[in-house]
């Protein structure tokens, strides 16, 4: 197949693609400011919120939508998120291509307790989670033969800004356990499996890609297959590279939301990621040769 991939200059795009590209298929790379280095398929700079900057591609099979702006002003994230999903979905029908695959985020969820599903209400999203889901409507209502939304958790990978984890419980006692600094866990005991590494997204669309039919999946959760509480988290991680702190267990009613992602529709469609230990010890190792570079 002939594929466009959009957001090939982030590092969730650039990975997807890198991969794909050592498959038989023909890969495009939409970029749109940050041109991606040492890659191995065709590169397009386009801005791509303007609907003319698309009629150049053509001849496409499928495609792969993961640009997307994670924050600033409402009007810029409406324009990225929302624009650019519009024009790729007219294009798309303009030129009758047959698949498209929408990369989307649990954010789109807002605040919802408990056990997270694709049929959970969504309550109180931030703008950037709003822009996402009325993306998300636009794909759905599109006359795109075979679409398909694939809801991210928090992506590890060896992109990871460690030094830049504000806002993120998780990464800021990883980034600790990193240079042997003392970690203090406030929810030890809660599960939590909203993560992913990304060599397993970029494993999973490979594998929904050869299905025959996409008729019976619209939108699909992902996460970490096995549900480790966070105390057991932080111990894979220190154990994998040998870090001298020490976590000590703290308590908070505060609860991190969407913690537990229920993963079993897509595991019906073919998601079948690695261990979770295994993600978490790949991740640590790439962030900790990372920092000591």
């Amino acid at each position: 197949m002939r594929i466009l991939i959009t957001g090939v200059g982030g590092n969730v795009g650039r990975y997807i693609a890198n991969g794909l590209a050592h498959s038989e298929h023909e890969i495009i790379g939409i970029y749109r400011n940050k041109i991606p280095k040492n890659v191995n398929y065709k590169l397009v700079r386009a801005d791509i919120s303007d609907s003319e900057s698309l009629l150049q591609l053509q001849n496409i099979d499928m495609v792969i939508h993961i640009a997307s702006a994670l924050s600033g002003s409402t009007k810029k994230l409406i324009r990225d998120n929302i624009k650019v999903t519009e024009n790729l979905v007219c294009y798309a029908e303009r030129f009758n291509i047959k698949r498209f695959i929408y990369i989307s985020t649990v954010s789109v969820y807002g605040n919802v307790e408990g056990e997270l599903d694709e049929n959970c209400d969504i309550i109180n999203p931030e703008c950037y989670g709003m822009t996402k889901y009325l993306s998300e409507c636009l794909v759905k209502e599109s006359y795109v033969p075979e679409k398909l939304i694939i809801q991210l958790p928090r992506m590890l990978g060896p992109f990871v800004d460690m030094e830049n984890t504000q806002g993120s419980g998780f990464l800021t006692m990883a980034n600790k356990i990193i240079h042997g600094e003392d970690v203090v866990c406030y929810i030890p005991d809660v599960k939590y499996n909203n993560y992913l590494h990304v060599s397993e997204l970029e494993k999973f669309i490979r594998q929904i890609m050869i299905k025959a039919e996409w008729h019976d999946i619209t939108t699909l959760l992902l996460g970490a297959k096995e549900r480790l509480t966070m105390l057991e988290i932080l111990q894979i991680m220190k154990a994998e590279i040998g870090s001298k702190s020490q976590i000590n267990v703290g308590r908070s009613n505060t609860l991190p939301k969407c913690s537990i992602i229920n993963v079993d529709a897509a595991t019906k469609a073919g998601f079948y990621p690695c261990s979770a230990d295994d993600m978490l010890k790949r991740f640590i190792r790439e962030v900790y040769q990372n920092a000591n570079c």
